[in-house]
């Protein structure tokens, strides 16, 4: 590399870390075009080349740098070239969770490299959040991450993943405060990245909280970063939230009468009878119990089996849609249910009322 390639570099990398995407993206560009995926993975910059064609929405490209990872003999990936496969494998459309864990966990016994083993486990814990939502699994891969000489940018995500870790586990004071010390922290270095997610995760604090008010004024500072720049991870995340919120704000009361032999859900002057016979009904019920329900336990709850991704997505997709169809004849929005990482939450208020009860 010579001092020309060198200052280019370190100018990307800047842009970057200063949220200047569209300045970085024609840097890192001319650095990395033309060479080979082999020596792409050399370079502690390559991901944050990938992650501004992601954020940036340049699918062609990031297809492109796909193909050349997964045609990479396995005999001779370095543990670089396989986290950033397995990168890949999860920021695609439609994508393969399996195949991502898998190449993390293999980068676990090839690298000794301390910044390389605290992504892998961070995308390790990312996949366990989507399959199984099991907070304490996600707990035990980042509490496990060695801090003591990390990167400064990857210790605030480490930072943010305690908090969500926290937020998930139930316990929403314990994260605000890790989000408010997280917070003041990065103002002094500001980074992108862990700053936004920091807020997303408070966001959902407060969604949590029914505190409707403060989650407003995170989701206008969130969305005027990506009013300036196109941030594809963080918008979605965000617009999840402002979407939950609706639906929490503009659900009226919803009765669920208990029989022996079957419920009734009131809405208004409308009924939807439940005998409990049908997968969307027993959908429904589980929903209205759990609150947020992954999609493994969807599967053994109403089939009495595990859970195959690659068959049963489509299953849980057909149930949603017919459960949807008679939420909308009840005169109930569809948005009551949203997706969630790892499985489908109902946002609504429900009030039981057993058989015989005055």
């Amino acid at each position: 590399m010579n001092s020309h390639q060198s200052e280019n570099l370190k100018r990307a990398k800047a842009f970057y870390y200063d949220l200047k995407l569209a300045e970085a993206f024609p840097l890192f560009k001319n650095f990395f075009e033309g060479k080979t995926i082999e020596a792409c993975c050399l370079e502690d910059s390559f991901s944050l080349w990938i992650r501004t064609l992601y954020e940036l929405g340049e699918e062609e490209a990031l297809k492109n740098y796909r193909d050349q990872l997964q045609n990479v003999p396995e005999k001779i990936r370095t543990p670089e070239l396989n986290y950033q496969l397995a990168l890949s494998l999860l920021t695609q459309e439609g994508c393969a969770v399996e195949d991502a864990k898998k190449c993390f966990e293999k980068i676990l016994f090839q690298t000794k490299d301390i910044d390389l083993l605290a992504r892998t486990k961070m995308g390790l814990a990312t996949c366990h959040d989507i399959l199984s939502g099991d907070w304490k699994i996600c707990d035990s891969i980042i509490q496990s991450i060695q801090e003591e000489t990390l990167d400064p940018y990857l210790l605030d995500l480490v930072g943010v993943w305690k908090a969500k870790i926290l937020r998930d586990s139930g316990d929403l004071e314990g994260a605000e405060r890790a989000v408010g010390i997280l917070l003041a922290k990065i103002k002094s270095h500001f980074y992108w990245h862990a700053y936004l997610s920091a807020k997303v995760i408070l966001g959902g604090v407060y969604f949590r909280q029914n505190a409707f008010d403060r989650l407003l004024e995170i989701i206008k500072e969130v969305r005027g970063y990506c009013d300036q720049v196109p941030l594809r991870t963080i918008k979605r995340q965000i617009d999840h939230l402002a979407e939950q919120m609706r639906g929490q704000q503009a659900a009226e009361p919803i009765v669920l009468e208990r029989t022996l032999s079957s419920s009734v859900l009131r809405y208004q002057d409308k009924t939807l009878h439940l005998s409990g016979d049908k997968p969307w009904q027993q959908l429904l019920m589980v929903l209205i119990k759990e609150k947020v329900i992954p999609k493994k336990d969807i599967i053994q709850k109403l089939y009495q089996r595990s859970y195959r991704p690659k068959t049963d997505d489509k299953l849980i997709y057909g149930q949603l849609h017919l459960l949807k169809r008679n939420l909308l004849k009840l005169g109930l929005s569809q948005k009551l249910i949203t997706k969630e990482s790892r499985g489908y939450r109902w946002i609504a208020q429900v009030s039981e009322v057993e058989e015989g009860a005055s």
